[in-house]
């Protein structure tokens, strides 16, 4: 396949998803609040505490579909041998079942523990959120053994059973809404029964399809000792690097309940929804993106590879930036407009959020590259688990000093340039990483993008009273204007050409 023809496709797979992601979000906000009125707060409270109990396991799938992700692609990149592909999906399952007897282990003692004597439920509640933990517990399960499949489907870029598996998700919460209004039953546990069912049907169909579309997808007890020991190793630092992850981000929201009280936890748990919503939107295109970046590597295509790096790293930082700008405008105004009460502190932690985001972009496809080599052991100590303890560290001598607890989020700021440093230089001795070339082709172009778009908007609060019509003015404007400094600065002539082009394809005024 020709670089022209991975391009298309990248962008082909990055519509599909964010048609997905669309559709899913606008059905996501009508549904919660249907959910909420039905279930009642109680009910509600109930379904999200106990359902987080057994998310705390999230990180496990995720970290083992990337693990299996990485190692199809690489192979498919150097030509794809069936019999290898095979040992590695093989290999992979057993990773997984072996994951699964462990949560449900940990889930079914400490777990089942914790939900029964450590969470506030009432008493009359307490049957029904066992019931809620359980049908969460063996969905997580089948999520899990989902992640292979999942990872097989990325590997080979084929998104648009993401946009098929979006239309089932909206028309199943559609009718998730409808039975819990009309149902005569304990709605709980009616919804965590139902849930489940869907995690079956959604399992069922991955599995069909995989295994009709994909010759090497059966599974066999194959015990490859190399294999099983490059697999294992590089599965065993990313492991490491998810756990520390999920201690860092409990933990930090402990400290700030510890030192600040619940109110605090309120406001980063808002801000981390807008963070989240954000995010989702540049990691479609990401996700297209990744197979391609780790076949290049493969097929030892280092050309087309750094060209696909900084033409990656601009779009990624765009596509996060455009939505940033009117966010950290008017994050007082949007907040308010959505939640009508705002937490104190709410404003501030969400500007915070997303800067750190946006700087995480600047190195998201280098990590990329880095998982790509199999060689992470280095970046995993120095990046990934260093950054992660002082991270914690330094977080909890800022509370015990007494500052304000903005500046706990805003440690990540201060400590990136640092690790983006020593992630250039573990890339230099790997790959032959040109720092100068990603400076230059990235870097430099996102830099003007952003003061550009920002510097119009600093007169703006010198010169206009703040107002409803002024704020509304402000978002429409910023989009507009950031649109349009990303197409004449951050865009390159052929990549302007190429987007008019589409965009008239789609209109209807191509010649």
């Amino acid at each position: 396949m020709s670089n022209s023809e991975n391009n298309k496709r990248i962008a082909k797979n990055t519509l599909a998803l964010y048609f997905r992601q669309i559709i899913t979000m606008v059905v996501a906000l009508f549904t919660s609040r249907i959910v909420l009125q039905t279930l009642g707060v109680t009910d509600y409270g109930i379904n999200n505490v106990v359902g987080g109990v057994v998310a705390m396991f999230g990180f496990l799938s995720n970290t083992l579909m990337v693990i299996t992700q990485r190692f199809i692609s690489v192979e498919l990149g150097k030509g794809g041998n069936l019999d290898v592909l095979q040992k590695i999906f093989s290999t992979s399952m057993i990773l997984h079942i072996v994951a699964c007897v462990i949560v449900v282990i940990l889930a079914e003692t400490i777990g089942l523990w914790f939900l029964n004597n450590k969470l506030v439920i009432p008493a009359e509640r307490i049957v029904a959120a066992n019931w809620v933990y359980q049908f969460a517990v063996f969905g997580f399960v089948l999520s899990l053994l989902n992640a292979p499949l999942t990872a097989l489907i990325i590997s080979h870029e084929d998104m648009h059973i993401y946009g098929y598996m979006g239309i089932f998700d909206v028309v199943i919460r559609l009718l998730t809404v409808y039975l819990l209004v009309i149902i005569n039953a304990d709605k709980l546990i009616f919804l965590a029964l139902f849930g489940f069912a869907v995690t079956c049907v959604v399992w069922l169909f991955y599995f069909i399809y995989c295994r009709k579309k994909y010759r090497y997808a059966r599974f066999s007890f194959v015990y490859d000792k190399s294999m099983s020991k490059e697999i294992s190793g590089y599965g065993g630092y990313m492991f490491i690097a998810s756990v520390l992850m999920v201690f860092n981000i409990y933990g930090i929201n402990i400290m700030l309940n510890m030192f600040f009280g619940p109110a605090i936890n309120a406001a980063r748990g808002i801000a981390t929804s807008v963070n989240t919503a954000l995010m989702s939107f540049g990691n479609n295109f990401k996700q297209a993106l990744n197979p391609q970046l780790m076949k290049s590597y493969a097929q030892n295509d280092p050309e087309y590879m750094w060209n696909l790096v900084e033409r990656g790293t601009r779009m990624l930082y765009f596509l996060f930036f455009i939505f940033s700008v009117p966010l950290l405008l008017e994050t007082d105004f949007i907040l308010k407009l959505w939640l009508g009460k705002v937490p104190e502190y709410t404003a501030i932690f969400t500007k915070l959020i997303i800067i750190v985001l946006l700087t995480e972009g600047l190195s998201s496809n280098l990590t990329t590259i880095n998982h790509a080599t199999g060689n992470i052991k280095a970046y995993c100590i120095l990046v990934y688990y260093t950054r992660s303890v002082i991270t914690l560290l330094l977080s909890y001598f800022v509370c015990k000093a007494g500052y304000k607890p903005q500046y706990v989020l805003a440690i990540p700021l201060f400590m990136f340039p640092i690790f983006m440093v020593l992630h250039y230089i573990i890339l230099k001795k790997q790959v032959n990483f040109s720092i100068r070339f990603f400076a230059k082709k990235a870097l430099v172009p996102i830099f003007f993008v952003s003061a550009v778009s920002f510097f119009p908007f600093y007169f703006v609060d010198k010169l206009f009273y703040e107002s409803f019509f002024r704020s509304c003015v402000v978002i429409i404007i910023s989009m507009l204007w950031t649109g349009i400094v990303i197409m004449f600065i951050g865009l390159k002539k052929n990549e302007r050409i190429k987007i008019v082009a589409f965009v008239k394809r789609k209109i209807g005024l191509a010649v």
